[in-house]
């Protein structure tokens, strides 16, 4: 595959009540481009939510809700609100396209649409999407495991959080450290301390089953699971997992003087959010509490 034929790939949504306009679009990219398209903007925002497009393009003059109200949801949505917005309109004065990029929009393009312009505009911006996307994925990944870093892991509770808040369900962290690993490091050296925390970084991230999970490297041998819309019980099982997933790695560690192999301890705490005085840190702090716990209670253990 040519590097033209990759940058193209990607997904936009068209809103706009010009059918015409939609058809034009969805001829013009073919197959390069997965293209959405709706002709209101209420369920343009809905599909937007839906679907997480990598650019929208938005007619500016359509009924019942415009281009602007369309735009200014979007921006409301956290979910959706850095998706990149292209105005499409047949207005072409200075202060209309002020007007947009105030509310959001990156890009302007006046109607009748220039079939060359409006593909090589889109062609760029979904370049310029897929780098920034690229980049965000080298800040948030724990350079030694490959699994999310501590960046990553707080701004996903804090994301998973304010969510369980809203559609008042529960959400559950496990905990996880690595037992006598400082024994482990001065036994092995610290490569095959590093060789250590990436086996168990992948034993770890097989015990989730849900792309909502999220496995990360909380810091030194400490790792964390975050488990949206999740009980105690069911929690408590997929540290079961975890647990059981680093034991079966059968990793010699001669530091441990009950088991004599790689093993993990696991905190595990749940929490419904209803109110302003417990928030996530809360959470954390309570699943650390179940993880010292589980090490008082001799190691290689669950504690919730």
């Amino acid at each position: 595959m040519s590097d033209q034929s990759s940058a193209m790939q990607g997904k936009i949504l068209v809103i706009d009540d010009d059918p015409i306009i939609t058809e034009t679009i969805e001829i013009l990219f073919d197959s390069d481009v997965t293209v959405l398209s709706t002709d209101n903007g209420r369920d343009g925002i809905a599909l937007a939510a839906e679907e997480k497009p990598d650019l929208i393009l938005l007619d500016v003059k359509m009924p019942d809700m415009d281009g602007y109200e369309t735009c200014s949801e979007l921006r409301l949505n956290p979910d959706i609100a850095d998706i990149p917005i292209i105005f499409l309109t047949i207005k072409n004065e200075s202060t209309d396209e002020a007007t947009g990029l105030e509310l959001g929009a990156i890009d302007y393009i006046a109607k009748p649409i220039v079939p060359q312009i409006i593909k090589a505009r889109v062609k760029n911006h979904l370049t310029q999407k897929r780098q920034r996307d690229e980049l965000e994925n080298l800040s948030t990944i724990d350079a030694l495991t490959g699994i999310a870093n501590r960046r990553r892991l707080d701004e996903y509770l804090d994301t998973e959080w304010r969510r369980a808040t809203r559609n008042k369900y529960s959400l559950s962290i496990l905990m996880i450290d690595i037992d006598y690993f400082k024994s482990y490091n001065d036994n092995y050296g610290h490569q095959k301390g590093d060789d250590c925390l990436r086996a168990v970084a992948e034993a770890v991230s097989l015990a989730p089953r849900r792309p909502s999970d999220l496995v990360a490297r909380y810091g030194g041998e400490e790792f964390c699971i975050v488990l949206p819309d999740t009980e105690l019980a069911s929690a408590t099982e997929i540290a079961e997992r975890v647990r059981q997933n680093v034991a079966g790695l059968e990793q010699e560690n001669s530091g441990s003087p009950e088991y004599g192999i790689v093993t993990v301890s696991v905190g595990v705490a749940t929490a419904t959010p209803s109110s302003d005085d417990f928030n996530f840190d809360t959470l954390l702090e309570l699943a650390d509490k179940q993880l010292y716990q589980a090490k008082e209670s001799g190691r290689n253990q669950i504690s919730s």
